[in-house]
């Protein structure tokens, strides 16, 4: 319970940070060379921040772990996470032009479908392929991309060539994991957002409403992704090598 309270601390503070350099970010007005300049390394930071932070966690979820030994691997290896972070962004636009190609046909797949079968509810059809695209987008494009950062936060490049990682993104307790994990401690958080009671008042107790709920709900979220993290750092210690062949591995390395 301590390192899962360490854990959560941390990334919470992490993500703070993160926040700020992104708030940052976008009050950078990208008018001439030096303040393109400045988002960039504005950008350059935010991703070792992410490596940093979410490397750390992955590190501390390990058999004897703990967080303020794994910063110093994390540290070391943050410039790692571009890897994953292209992953991301490959998977994000691959679906990305799924679900465009299929909003700009849906209604010739409707048409199709009641020519060869006559079947006019196909209502069902567009919500499956929906909520098909989030999965792969959220799902499977966080199983794979975390999976690659914990080979490469272990082996270093070495991690990336051994490919075991893909076969971890891929397990069915992997993505079950981090499909329910992220629903339940993101998506479903995230509705209440802009929710409020009708009988709050409209005075000083609305912002403080706002806050706690917040507050609250930023907790919450970052409760799901360390629970993210941990059956990502479970899975990728079953597929360890035994240590003649990991040590084989880091030599050839």
């Amino acid at each position: 319970m301590k390192r899962a309270a360490a854990v959560v601390a941390w990334l919470a503070a992490g993500h703070l940070v993160l926040g700020a350099f992104y708030w940052a970010l976008l009050q950078v007005p990208e008018s001439n060379v030096f303040m393109l300049t400045t988002s960039l390394l504005l950008v350059v930071t935010m991703a070792l921040w992410t490596g940093l932070i979410e490397g750390t966690a992955l590190l501390a979820w390990s058999a004897k772990g703990a967080v303020t030994p794994s910063i110093t691997t994390a540290l070391r290896r943050s410039w790692l996470v571009v890897l994953p972070l292209a992953l991301v962004a490959l998977v994000w636009w691959l679906t990305g032009l799924a679900d465009s190609w299929f909003a700009r046909h849906a209604g010739e797949i409707d048409a199709w479908l009641l020519v060869k079968t006559g079947w006019t509810h196909t209502s069902g059809l567009h919500t499956t392929i929906t909520w098909l695209v989030v999965f792969v987008k959220y799902g499977v494009g966080t199983s794979a991309a975390l999976a690659l950062f914990a080979a490469l936060l272990r082996k270093g490049l070495a991690g990336l060539a051994s490919l075991a990682w893909l076969r971890q993104a891929f397990g069915w307790r992997q993505l079950a994991g981090i499909a329910i994990s992220l629903f339940a401690g993101v998506a479903l958080p995230w509705r209440l957002a802009y929710w409020r009671p009708a009988s709050l008042s409209a005075t000083w107790v609305e912002p403080v409403f706002a806050g706690v709920k917040l507050f609250a709900m930023f907790i919450v979220m970052n409760v799901a992704w360390a629970v993210v993290l941990w059956i990502v750092a479970r899975q990728a210690s079953t597929d360890t090598p035994p240590p003649a062949v990991s040590k084989a591995v880091e030599l050839a390395a």
